[in-house]
């Protein structure tokens, strides 16, 4: 009987092993992020998943998504992602990295922040990043229109001008969000940088899927050893 309960009690922990484990975000460039696909990686008990580059401006040039670097931080309640591009652009032209992704997790997201930093300009030049979001579902083709959920909107920072802004909404587990950064070198200038990041912020209603787990092992070991002092009592 205690072989027994010895095995349930490793199977029971080797099962929450195996649920707990998963692909954790590290950083990486957005091209390895692409990589991951639909399955994506875990922030907290947050997906991130599904990162494609798509069209942007007619005439810009994209930004290689190798070059294009990302920090993940936070937890589920708050995950962040921070954008690095190291990049000049100088008069006369642009240069663009545009990209949609989702994110999804067990709680209600409320609020989606980004800000911009790390950058610099001359003359006429600028460095901005619009980001746009569809809650509750996901937007078309172009990472802009279509959104299929309740809501959508859009956040702007512009170097020295605006450099945070952040919206609240009604909450949902999931949002699509698509980042268009740009160096813009105007006519006779210079865009250099930045760093852009998206933070969310998501309201708790559930326990941690880690702590759902570890309950119903702990609560299958205290019944197993329930069941053995009752056989000890009746023999």
């Amino acid at each position: 009987m205690r072989l027994q309960l010895f095995c349930l009690t490793v199977a029971t922990f080797g099962v929450l092993e195996l649920a707990c484990a998963s692909s954790i975000c590290t950083t990486g460039t957005l091209a390895s992020y692409e990589a991951l696909g639909a399955g994506g990686c875990e922030i907290g008990g947050d997906t991130i998943a599904s990162f494609t580059t798509i069209s942007g401006i007619t005439g810009a040039m994209p930004i290689n998504p190798s070059l294009v670097a990302i920090t993940p931080s936070g937890g589920t309640t708050g995950p962040v992602l921070t954008f690095d591009v190291n990049q000049t652009a100088n008069a006369g032209s642009l240069l663009e990295a545009i990209f949609t992704y989702l994110i999804s997790g067990p709680d209600n997201f409320t609020t989606d922040m980004t800000t911009l930093s790390n950058s610099s300009e001359t003359v006429d030049g600028d460095v901005s990043d619009i980001q746009n979001y569809c809650v509750g579902g996901r937007f078309g083709a172009d990472g802009v229109n279509g959104c299929t959920g309740s809501t959508s909107g859009a956040l702007l920072t512009l170097d020295g001008i605006q450099n945070t802004d952040q919206s609240s909404f009604a909450g949902a587990t999931t949002l699509s969000i698509t980042d268009d950064f740009v160096l813009d070198g105007g006519t006779a200038g210079t865009a250099s940088g930045g760093i852009f990041a998206d933070q969310f912020t998501a309201t708790s209603t559930v326990p941690e899927p880690n702590g759902i787990f570890l309950l119903t092992a702990l609560g299958l070991v205290f019944a197993g050893f329930r069941k053995l002092h009752s056989l000890r009592r009746n023999s």
